[in-house]
């Protein structure tokens, strides 16, 4: 049972990484320029990029 664990043990963490960054990626904004989320107006203060248009605008 040990042995199975250890087995089991680092794909689980590499997909717990995984997960992780992604998460850490999708909170940000993308510079869409629409405002909507709640930490826009810390990351991306007075919306900026939406002077180009709507939409990303980093993508």
């Amino acid at each position: 049972m040990a042995a199975r664990l250890a087995r089991l043990e680092a794909p689980l963490e590499e997909r717990r990484r995984t997960i992780e960054r992604l998460e850490a990626e999708l909170t940000g904004c993308i510079g869409c320029g629409c405002l909507s989320m709640k930490a826009c107006a810390l990351l991306n203060p007075d919306d900026s990029l939406a002077e180009d248009g709507s939409g990303p605008r980093r993508l």
